[in-house]
């Protein structure tokens, strides 16, 4: 357990005084260079590092990116004018001595990210069939771009990349008991402080984990995210980061001396997809409206009964997040029936500028009437997930009428014809005929959608649970207008087949998910333990499972929050206050070849987070992420942690906003409770 002493809080706050290094990024074009020392972006200095990966661009993006097609017209234009482009680079690059794995003309885009907008490329998987030169690299993408500056094609950007070994990182999780976790935690203030004099507030979050491309090759590493085009001396600092873990190490095992390195990457701890809150997409296609604002289908949820992991949005509002699950609250005498997800799912829009901004501090307190626009009206599905389902199911609707309109064009020449109709053209037909029919029912329950499900009575606001190193809080309780749903069969548990390969024991051998049997609803609370296996089952990413890291990731939260009070009162607002976070990582330490995948996406806000025996132990709040992982695709699909806040704090930090109180903030009555069906 990270502990932060008041005066670690106090010196780092005077730091966080001090003005930070610019975070302009260097004039100097120096793609060529191996050099990755000086103070330098973020950006550069991974691609400066990056033996497996050559750019024409001054700066190029930090992996992932996006590829979407080129402008219309475009691609045929470079295919008529230039028939052989494809194969005359391929030939340049085996020329230089490398594999050529594929070429494409694309586009690449990062959005959200400086610099991300689209850019027409040229883009080349490649190998070293012999000993590896990344001089060959950027001289046979050198070649290419003489190649196509000679053709007149000017505006297109040239990469070679393997995509088997460049920047793939993936992060495995440590239990608690690992030595190099508790060396880390002796250290942490020290580490802070480092950062904090190196680059001001730019660093976003730091800790140590199992860092690789695949568990059997990740060692040791204290990785530490920042944001984006943050320019410092990485060199010097992952030097120093080194030094002082192994002067830690070397006190009690000096054998261990060299193991633990540190890392770099753009990224760290993000909420989900609430209110207001969808990525923005740069100059975005129509396909790229509907892939970057998170539109899911729910087809197969059109049965008009909310349960665990349904989508959830404010109405009126393209954002969204999940329905962890139904609980009745109980205050005073009153017992509301609801469910909790996080404020930052149901809060109000952020253009009505200070209600958000007071709501965001003080939360949605239960004492206020149920008509002030604080207590917004939650509506599921989320208004992008409406609006995909029924998109969905008109494609397929459209698809099928064409598919039909052929078939029975066919028949009807065959019959004319006097030729026999095959069997299956007539069996075809008639599934056809079926699966529009199925259809069509399934548009006309997409067309009863979205459906008001409740209010929000009250919530955290975006705090901070107030001690040594903060953590952060953020839930609400949303209150269900249907008295006559059934809240039992809402809440049931997933069965063991639904978890797939992803079931405890495969994580922790002799662990087992015994939630019971049959699986019926949850029936109790737990904590959340490191080093344990969790699962949960949310709006974008549905069901995953994943094992507590066995330590918080110390995030540098540079917005404004609130400091949450025993006596529910909030201190004055903070600016880049630290907390701690504790995630829940989808990656097998256990299995050699394993890659990290995402437990979480934008959207699963709002999640209960269950262990084995079925038992509620936490909400997913938000996304970790590291911002240089190709793991999942080459689409571009960052891999997340989740970011969980224990169910015992928000329980208690229930009680506490609900307790009925006199003038003078003390109690005159019980404080609310939690209860499960």
């Amino acid at each position: 357990m990270i502990s932060l002493r008041p005066s670690d809080a106090n010196r780092l706050s005077a730091s966080r005084g001090q003005e930070g290094p610019s975070q302009h990024e260097p004039r100097a074009s120096a793609f060529e260079s191996n050099d990755s020392s000086g103070a330098i972006s973020i950006e550069v200095y991974l691609y400066r590092i990056e033996p497996f990966r050559s750019s024409s661009e001054t700066t190029p993006l930090p992996f992932p990116y996006h590829f979407t097609d080129l402008a219309p017209g475009r691609l045929a234009d470079l295919q008529t004018r230039f028939p052989q482009l494809h194969n005359q680079i391929r030939t340049i690059v085996q020329t230089h001595g490398l594999l050529s794995l594929g070429v494409s003309a694309t586009q690449r885009l990062k959005p959200g990210y400086p610099g991300g907008d689209p850019q027409p490329m040229i883009r080349i998987n490649a190998r070293s069939p012999g000993a590896h030169d990344i001089q060959r690299w950027h001289a046979a993408r050198q070649a290419v771009q003489d190649y196509l500056g000679a053709r007149q094609i000017h505006d297109m950007s040239v990469e070679i990349v393997d995509p088997e070994k460049a920047m793939v990182r993936s992060l495995f999780p440590l239990p608690p008991s690992d030595f190099f976790i508790q060396a880390f935690e002796a250290v942490s203030f020290t580490i802070m402080d480092t950062l904090g004099q190196a680059m001001g507030t730019n660093w976003t979050s730091y800790c140590l984990f199992k860092v690789g491309m695949t568990a059997g090759r990740a060692s040791y590493c204290v990785f530490v995210t920042v944001q984006p085009r943050t320019v410092a001396n990485w060199q010097r600092i992952q030097q120093r980061l080194a030094e002082i873990m192994n002067t830690e190490i070397g006190k009690s095992r000096p054998h261990l001396v060299g193991l633990v390195q540190a890392a770099f990457a753009p990224g760290g701890m993000s909420l989900g997809t609430g209110r207001g809150q969808q990525q923005p997409v740069a100059s975005p296609t129509d396909d790229d409206k509907e892939r970057f604002t998170g539109g899911r289908s729910h087809v197969q949820n059109l049965d008009g009964n909310p349960k665990i992991g349904t989508s959830i949005g404010v109405i009126d509002s393209a954002g969204g997040g999940t329905l962890g699950g139904f609980f009745g609250l109980k205050v005073g005498a009153t017992i509301h029936r609801g469910f909790l997800t996080n404020h930052h799912v149901v809060a109000p829009d952020p253009e009505t500028g200070a209600l958000f901004e007071n709501v965001n501090r003080w939360g949605i307190r239960y004492t206020t009437a149920v008509e002030h626009p604080a207590k917004t009206k939650v509506q599921y599905f989320a208004q992008a997930d409406v609006d995909t389902t029924q998109k969905n199911l008109r494609f397929s609707l459209n698809a099928n009428a064409e598919h039909l309109q052929r078939l029975e064009e066919e028949i009807d020449q065959r019959t004319a014809m006097g030729t026999e109709v095959p069997a299956n053209r007539l069996a075809q037909v008639r599934n056809l005929r079926q699966d529009t029919s199925k259809i069509q029912g399934l548009q006309q329950a997409a067309s009863l959608f979205p459906q008001v499900i409740g209010h929000t009575i009250v919530s955290s606001g975006r705090a901070m649970r107030d001690q040594n190193v903060p953590e952060f809080i953020d839930w609400a309780f949303v209150s269900v207008d249907d008295q006559n749903l059934d809240l039992r069969t809402a809440n049931k548990l997933p069965d063991a087949w639904e978890l797939g390969h992803d079931t405890p024991d495969t994580y922790i051998p002799g662990v087992n998910y015994t939630p019971g049997n049959p699986v019926t609803a949850f029936s109790q609370f737990d904590s959340l333990v490191k080093g344990n296996w969790y699962f949960k089952k949310g709006r974008s990413t549905d069901l995953s499972c994943g094992l507590c890291h066995g330590t918080e990731v110390v995030v540098n939260w540079t917005s404004t929050r609130s400091i949450l009070q025993s006596n529910s009162e909030l201190g004055p607002p903070q600016e880049n206050k630290v907390c701690k976070v504790a995630i829940i990582i989808n990656g097998k330490s256990n299995e050699p070849s394993a890659r990290q995948r995402s437990f979480s996406k934008k959207g699963d806000s709002g999640s209960l987070v269950f262990d084995s025996f079925g038992a509620v132990c936490g909400l997913l709040f938000g996304s970790y992420s590291h911002d240089v992982s190709e793991v999942a695709d080459w689409k571009g699909n960052i891999v997340e942690a989740g970011c969980v806040v224990s169910m015992e704090d928000v329980r208690q930090w229930i009680g506490i906003t609900t307790t009925p109180r006199n003038p003078d903030l003390t109690p005159k009555g019980p404080p609310g409770q939690l209860l499960i069906p």
